[in-house]
């Protein structure tokens, strides 16, 4: 993910933010806060769901978020009063805020999604797509080790991630843990509990040119 706002370039595959071309200094738990923010833009998402998500299953300080937060901004260069990135929602939490423009490389704005497991398959639209066992979810798996909502599939401009919802199995994504939301490949094998699904990316046929 290549994702242009203001004189910035977030870049997730290189791990890079730069300002001008020019790399800024973020420690990489804030790296990982300033990605999701923008992977979820604009949702506003609560300190409980942040503290989640950079510290699973681990009891840290409330202070912590807001020191990364700190970090970010600076690094962002923007004044906490006046924010021009990081919105604060009082008393909830943090949004990311402000124009972008998607600079990945492969055009996938065209592209379908499908999501193929034993005994079934799904076509996934733009949106959010919640994997789970309650029967109202998007991906309902029929398994004693997937949580009732267990994870979340969301696609935005032909881009999909995926992000463990606090599942008391985990989940991994070609054979990593999801500690965080993951950019998802065509290809990439996900396991939720013991239940192996495989994402795949359906890029429409160029039409041969004729001479």
């Amino acid at each position: 993910m290549r994702i242009e706002f203001d004189d910035f370039v977030f870049d997730s595959d290189t791990r890079e933010l730069l300002q001008n071309g020019q790399p800024a200094v973020l420690s990489p738990k804030a790296f990982q806060l300033l990605e999701i923010l923008i992977v979820n833009r604009p949702k506003a998402l609560s300190k409980s769901d942040l503290h989640d998500r950079l510290w699973p299953n681990t009891f840290v300080v409330e202070a912590n978020l807001s020191n990364l937060i700190g970090e970010v901004r600076r690094a962002l260069g923007e004044d906490p009063k006046e924010p021009q990135f990081i919105r604060t929602i009082h008393r909830f939490g943090y949004a990311f805020r402000g124009e972008t423009r998607d600079l990945t490389r492969d055009d996938t704005s065209h592209a379908a999604c499908r999501l193929v497991w034993a005994g079934g398959s799904a076509m996934l639209a733009s949106g959010e797509h919640i994997i789970g066992r309650e029967p109202d979810v998007a991906i309902l798996l029929d398994s004693p080790s997937v949580s009732r909502r267990h994870a979340r599939i969301r696609i935005v401009d032909g881009q999909a991630t995926f992000e463990d919802l606090g599942s008391k199995n985990g989940s991994s994504v070609g054979g990593r843990p999801a500690t965080g939301p993951v950019m998802l490949i065509d290809g990439d094998v996900i396991t939720t509990g013991v239940v192996e699904l495989t994402f795949r990316m359906i890029r429409p046929a160029v039409p041969t040119e004729s001479v």
